[in-house]
């Protein structure tokens, strides 16, 4: 999918905190970050490599990563410290705030189109802020279940 000039930017700071939750799961590289946001986007946003490495060097310096180098080459990865994990835990508690805003512009664009469905899934994507442990898991089995047949 080739990249589109009219794609919105990326909200100020999203980059940093992806970075921060990606380098809680494994160390990585600044090609791999740059590599799994074009996956997760599909091709239409992938920072510039100058981007990534001066965030992540700001990062760095402020202790919120630490580099280690990977024995079989000499690629420095990044894991997130502690300080990062608060800083990403800061992030986590107004997640919901954040898609809560993005639904409801969402749902207007949805409107003004007249597309009755994503509507629908916005109020869906509404309420599951909202859902308890066991009701989330409820909900998730049926969408995958829909989700199969739709493919």
């Amino acid at each position: 999918m080739s990249r589109s000039s009219n794609f919105l930017s990326a909200p100020r700071g999203l980059l940093k905190v992806f970075i921060l939750k990606a380098a809680t799961k494994m160390p990585v590289s600044g090609k791999e970050l740059s590599d799994q946001i074009d996956l997760y986007t599909r091709g239409e946003w992938r920072p510039s490599p100058g981007s990534v490495y001066f965030i992540l060097n700001e990062l760095s310096s402020k202790g919120m990563l630490s580099a280690v180098m990977s024995q079989d080459s000499s690629v420095k990865r990044y894991v997130t410290t502690n300080k990062g994990m608060a800083v990403l835990s800061s992030f986590l508690k107004v997640a919901d705030k954040v898609f809560e805003k993005h639904f409801l512009l969402i749902n207007i664009v949805a409107q003004i189109a007249e597309k009755d469905f994503v509507k629908m899934l916005m109020e869906l994507a509404g309420l599951s802020l909202n859902l308890n442990k066991e009701k989330e898991t409820e909900v998730k089995g049926m969408l995958s279940q829909i989700i199969t047949k739709v493919k």
